[in-house]
């Protein structure tokens, strides 16, 4: 009639159903024409013998609605209607969760009655049992019935048979409420991380926010932890996107933060470089200084000076050309520093491209083996 709830955890379904019940009873029939054509009677449950079907599944106590009342025809045929409100063990394969199709089963058996006293058998197919069990279901929630198969079976207990009929119940769960508050906020979340690669801020501005995102992933995957179960064999899908996404988003903090060293790291050297060449600029500002200060006391020997370096032009060059060719060495060292600099910078453009497309495809081949393992 209804499927009611799930519960992943324990791993348990509660389920309504009935339970019709038809046997006869050879010392209770008559003729209706001795008795005002009368050939149908409702009497209390208590008054006539009738079996009593335990749920091998079943993990609760009883909830099953009292059945106060039998129908007896004629003929002998007592029926009887019983309805179940019942928790019980499911296997449940979590392996697809949220996109994952469950069967559960439900085994009906009279323990109290060997075979030798009772057999049960169903009295529809399986054809009719889907039909009715399509026209009255009930509820339209997380959970959509898709089947029933009927399997009769015998249960030997020492040296006693029982028999039973085991109701193999397929459901199939609507995913929707599980995308739209797990795998589309976790991508949502990744693609804010990938598009940070694209923004021009700085490095740390980068890192601060990558950890944010994923520290929102982390309030996700605690969600997701309270609907799995805590243990099994095969891990569902959807942990294992999780996880994928976990690592894929600590993989960009690690890149951000490497760029950021390597980003860094040139700076020092040609900050020590341009400060040397300032402090030789101005050791050679002050020794000028100095000379010209000299001179007014010393204009005679500055002057024979000036005549001998009039009559020897080679001379005043031979003073100049020093600092002629320090100062080339100067300018050629500075160039050459801030060259070097200019194509480390590329470099370091040149690597962060190649980790941009790296990441970029990786996480491409994780959402199609994401999605291959979903639809498989």
């Amino acid at each position: 009639m209804s499927i009611l709830s799930v519960t992943e955890k324990l791993q348990t379904v509660t389920v309504y159903f009935l339970v019709t019940m038809k046997w006869k009873n050879v010392f209770v029939t008559w003729n209706p024409q001795d008795f005002c054509n009368i050939s149908n009677l409702v009497l209390p449950v208590d008054t006539f013998w009738s079996p009593y079907i335990i749920i091998y599944e079943q993990v609760d106590e009883e909830k099953s609605l009292s059945r106060p009342f039998l129908s007896i025809t004629h003929n002998g045929i007592i029926s009887t209607t019983q309805q179940h409100q019942v928790t019980i063990t499911c296997n449940l394969e979590m392996h697809k969760f949220p996109f994952d199709t469950q069967m559960c089963s439900i085994s009906l058996f009279s323990f109290n009655h060997p075979a030798t006293d009772v057999i049960l058998r169903s009295n529809q197919t399986t054809d009719e049992v889907n039909k009715k069990s399509k026209l009255y279901h009930l509820t339209n929630g997380e959970w959509k019935f898709t089947n029933i198969n009927i399997i009769p079976y015998r249960l030997e207990d020492e040296e006693k048979v029982f028999t039973g009929i085991i109701y193999e119940i397929s459901m199939k769960r609507r995913p929707i409420l599980y995308v739209l508050n797990l795998i589309f906020p976790t991508c949502a979340l990744y693609l804010l991380d990938m598009t940070i690669l694209f923004s021009s801020s700085s490095y740390e501005d980068n890192i601060s926010f990558q950890l944010s995102l994923i520290i929102g992933e982390s309030v996700l995957a605690l969600i997701l932890k309270d609907i799995l179960p805590t243990s099994s064999d095969d891990p569902p899908i959807i942990v294992m996107f999780f996880i994928g996404v976990f690592v894929l988003m600590i993989m960009g903090v690690l890149e951000t933060c490497l760029l950021m060293q390597l980003k860094k790291k040139p700076l020092h050297p040609f900050l020590k470089t341009m400060k040397l060449l300032r402090c030789r600029e101005q050791a050679r500002t002050t020794s000028g200084n100095l000379l010209s200060k000299q001179g007014d006391s010393l204009t005679e020997m500055a002057m024979g000076q000036e005549e001998r370096r009039d009559s020897n032009p080679l001379g005043k060059g031979n003073i100049e050309l020093p600092m002629l060719t320090g100062r080339i060495n100067a300018e050629g060292q500075r160039s050459g520093t801030q060259a070097e600099l200019h194509e480390y910078e590329s470099a370091l453009l040149v690597l962060d491209k190649v980790l941009f497309c790296s990441h970029l495809l990786l996480s491409l081949l994780f959402i199609i083996i994401i999605i291959v393992q979903w639809s498989g």
